[in-house]
C-alpha cells in the first residue's frame, strides 16, 4: 500500500451531519419494534439517537420491551427496519433533506487526489445505503465503518480506517484521519483512535458544547467548501 503524509482520510457521519431524514429513521426503528417486539411505540421511552449505533438502539429497545436478544429476532428486527426505512424515505410526504453545503463539499473532496472519502456511522450498512441513495450521494464514499461492526461507536473508527486502507490502497496514520460529525460521540470516537474531529453544529449540539469537548475544529455548517478543504489539507 502506498502512503503520503499529506493525504487525508475523511470519515463522515451521516445523520445530522450530511442529512436529516425528517424522522423517517426513528419512525422506521419504532415501526420494526411494533412489528417484531409487539410493543406499541407510545409504551417505549424516547429514543436517544444522537451519535448512537443501530446495535445499541436495538439492544435498548429489546430491553425496554423485556425481550432477549435472540439472533433470529434480531435478524427479523433489522429486516423489518430496513423495509420500513425504504418505504418511509420513498414516501411522497417524506420530509427529509440534505444539509447545506454537503453536495458541493462531497463533489470537491471526491475529485481531489489528496483525499480519501469514507463513512463512520452508527447506521448498519444497508440502512446507510438507503439514506444516502435517497439523496444521490452514496457514490462519493469508498467504504467505512458501520453499525453492523459493533455497538460501541468508539470501536468503529479502526474498522473504518482498515477498510478504507484496503479500498484506497493506502496506509493511514491517525494523524491523517479526520472525522466529520455533529455529536459528542463523534468527537469521542475520533479521540479514541487518535484522530481529529471536525464537528458541525448542524444537529442537537451547539458550537460551544462541541468546542468544550475538545473537537479539533467546530463549524456551524458545511457551507464553505473551499475553507473546509483548506482546513482538511493543512
Amino acid at each position: 500500500m502506498s502512503g503520503s503524509p499529506n493525504h487525508r482520510l475523511l470519515l463522515f457521519d451521516i445523520d445530522g451531519t450530511l442529512l436529516d431524514t425528517g424522522g423517517a429513521g426513528a419512525g422506521a426503528l419504532l415501526d420494526a419494534a411494533e412489528d417484531v417486539l409487539q410493543v406499541r411505540r407510545e409504551h417505549l421511552p424516547p429514543l436517544d439517537l444522537a451519535g448512537a449505533t443501530d446495535g445499541g438502539v436495538l439492544r435498548k429497545l429489546f430491553a425496554d420491551a423485556g425481550q432477549p436478544l435472540d439472533p433470529d429476532r434480531v435478524e427479523a428486527y433489522y429486516a423489518s427496519y430496513l423495509g420500513h426505512l425504504q418505504r418511509r424515505v420513498r414516501h411522497e410526504e417524506f420530509a427529509g433533506r440534505l444539509l447545506g453545503g454537503v453536495v458541493d463539499l462531497l463533489e470537491q473532496v471526491s475529485q481531489e487526489s489528496r483525499f480519501s472519502v469514507g463513512l463512520l456511522t452508527g447506521n448498519i450498512r444497508r440502512g446507510a445505503v438507503i439514506k444516502l441513495e435517497r439523496f444521490g450521494i452514496h457514490g462519493h464514499f469508498l467504504d467505512g465503518g458501520f453499525g453492523d461492526d459493533g455497538e460501541d461507536r468508539n470501536h468503529l473508527g479502526p474498522v473504518a480506517v482498515r477498510r478504507m486502507a484496503q479500498a484506497a490502497q493506502r496506509h493511514f496514520t491517525p494523524e491523517q484521519v479526520i472525522v466529520i460529525g455533529d455529536t459528542p460521540r463523534d468527537v469521542a470516537c475520533a479521540h479514541a483512535m487518535g484522530a481529529r474531529c471536525l464537528a458541525v453544529a448542524t444537529g442537537k449540539f451547539d458550537h460551544a458544547s462541541l468546542q468544550t469537548l475538545g473537537a479539533w475544529r467546530v463549524e456551524e455548517n458545511l457551507h464553505d467548501a473551499a475553507r473546509l478543504i483548506e482546513a482538511f489539507a493543512a
